[in-house]
Order: C-alpha cells, then structure tokens, then sequence
C-alpha cells in the first residue's frame, strides 16, 4: 500500500506543478483512482478491488497515452491491466495498446453477464465520424502479423434517441458476435431514460437480452436470454458528493436466489 499511496501523492504533486505553471497549449495529464466494493465468491464475503488510471497529452500536439493500473491484492503493488497510445483529432482517432475492446455498454451488474462481449487482446484501433474499427493481435511479441479477431460498430445520437452497435468476428473459429445497444431519454416517459441491448452469437446461437429505465440517476434493469427472459433483475445509483463520484447497486439472480451488492467509489483529477 506505501507504493500506492507514494504514486498518488506524485501524481497529485504533478497536477499542482501544470496547473499553476504550464500554458493552456501544454500538455498534462488527467487519471481517475477507483475503488469497488463487491462480493468475492458465492459466499457472503465482499472485497475491495482499486484501480488507478493515468492520461497523458502531448505538449503542442494531439498525441496522447493512457495507462490503467490494478493494485495487487496480495502485494499491493501496481500492476499495468491495460495501456494505449495514439494521436486524437476532430476528424479522427488512432491508437495502439491493450486497450480494451470495441463493444456496447451494458447496465447489469450481474458478474455472468447475459449480453455476449468478446474480448480484444493488443489492438490497433481507429475511430472516425462515429465509426470504429479493431484488430486484435493473436501474440504480438511473437507474430506481428498473426490476428486473433476483428471488431467494427457504430455510434450515433438522433437527438432523443441514440444508438451503439457493434460486430466481432474471430479469425481462426470464423464464429462472430454481434451486440446493439438502443436508449432514449424523455421520449416516452418524460424525464426518464429507456433503453435496451441484444446479442447474439454465432457459436453459443443465443439471444441475450438486457432492458433498463433510469430516473433520477436510479437505473433499474432485468436481463436475459430466449431461454429465461429474467435471470438477473437489479438496480444501481449514481451521485457525485463534493467531487466524489458514489455508485450503489445490487443485482438479484433468480436461478440462485442471490443477492450480490455492490459499491464504488472514484475520484477524479
């Protein structure tokens, strides 16, 4: 934990030393520490998880670098999880890492969630004009020129209603998944949000199916498949206290009539 809290602390001495003597053309960076509080197996015991992540801008430029750590739970060391570099415009955006992949959001917080989501080892990534385009590396420290999978979606926003779709397909099976995410906030219901995701996957020939509503930052959800329409019902909150982003929620498992908590706690610099 003295490492952890010895990173934060430089960090916190950076961002004082760019705020008061950097100009606005200069770069900086941001980062966010978290911290999630949540069930660690199928007994009652919950455990505390911390991640910390870092964004770099370049000085006069519009490359960037991003790095997300996990503290180890046994050592309490950092250990980098995921990391990207690249260069952002107007127009465009590139970049390089293990960056995570190219998929819809999701609300459940059920810890098996019912919407497929592959996974996207070191990528080259590239978005544009809502676009966005992935190719994921089989082993990239021994074949270069080896890919494991492709992912391509797009995003839109029509005014009260805005949608997110998104295709894998996985070179050496030729399986593929695809996910659409749809929300619309006021259109029905007046000051509520409305919403849904699907799934289907070409292997497992499943539909997964997740349906949302939030009101007052309150977002409510049952999710499922063509199987069982509600394997998972649950509800999370949202709310901000004094720069302190809060987040409290359960998910409800119908099969095994479990109850699993969750709670997150972030801060922003």
């Amino acid at each position: 934990m003295q490492k952890l809290l010895l990173t934060t602390a430089l960090v916190f001495v950076g961002g004082a030393a760019f705020a008061e003597g950097t100009p606005e053309t200069s770069g900086g960076f941001t980062g966010e520490i978290k911290t999630v509080i949540a069930k660690t197996g199928t007994d009652d015991k919950m455990g505390a998880t911390t991640s910390f992540g870092l964004d770099l801008n370049a000085v006069n430029g519009a490359a960037f670098g991003r790095m997300e750590f996990a503290v180890d739970s046994t050592s309490n060391n950092l250990k980098l999880d995921e990391w990207a570099l690249g260069t952002a415009t107007d127009v465009a955006g590139f970049s390089f890492g293990n960056q995570g992949n190219l998929w819809v959001d999701t609300e459940s917080l059920a810890a098996t969630s019912t919407i497929e989501e592959p996974t996207m080892g070191t990528s080259i990534q590239v978005t544009a004009m809502g676009v966005k385009a992935g190719v994921a590396f089989t082993d990239i420290s021994a074949d270069v020129t080896e890919l494991e999978n492709v992912q391509l979606g797009y995003a839109t926003d029509l005014g009260p209603a805005a949608v997110d779709t998104a295709i894998d397909y996985n070179l050496d099976s030729s399986e593929w998944v695809t996910g659409t995410r749809l929300e619309t906030q006021g259109l029905i219901i007046p000051g509520a949000g409305l919403g849904g995701v699907v799934s289907y996957g070409s292997a497992s020939e499943t539909f997964g199916f997740e349906a949302f509503t939030t009101i007052s930052g309150v977002t409510a959800y049952v999710a499922g498949d063509q199987d069982d329409m509600a394997q998972d019902v649950g509800a999370n909150y949202e709310t901000n206290v004094a720069g302190l982003g809060l987040e409290a929620g359960v998910n409800y498992n119908m099969d095994s009539e479990e109850f699993s908590p969750k709670i997150t706690a972030s801060f922003n610099f």
